[in-house]
């Protein structure tokens, strides 16, 4: 999993020690999709960016 640049709910969750709900939470208030991508019905995560936002951000 280290190498993969999309992450799966699920996949991202556990990586980051986030609830699958608060991570959706997160994902409804990115309008400008810096963080995800939809992949048809599926919201795949965009691993970088998703953790420089963790970085930066005091609290999740």
């Amino acid at each position: 999993m280290n190498d993969k640049v999309l992450l799966s709910i699920s996949e991202a969750a556990e990586l980051f020690g986030i609830g699958q709900h608060r991570l959706r939470k997160i994902l409804s208030d990115d309008y400008e999709c810096k963080y995800h991508l939809m992949v048809g019905r599926v919201i795949r995560i965009k691993r970088k960016p998703f953790e420089e936002y963790i970085n930066r951000v005091e609290q999740v």
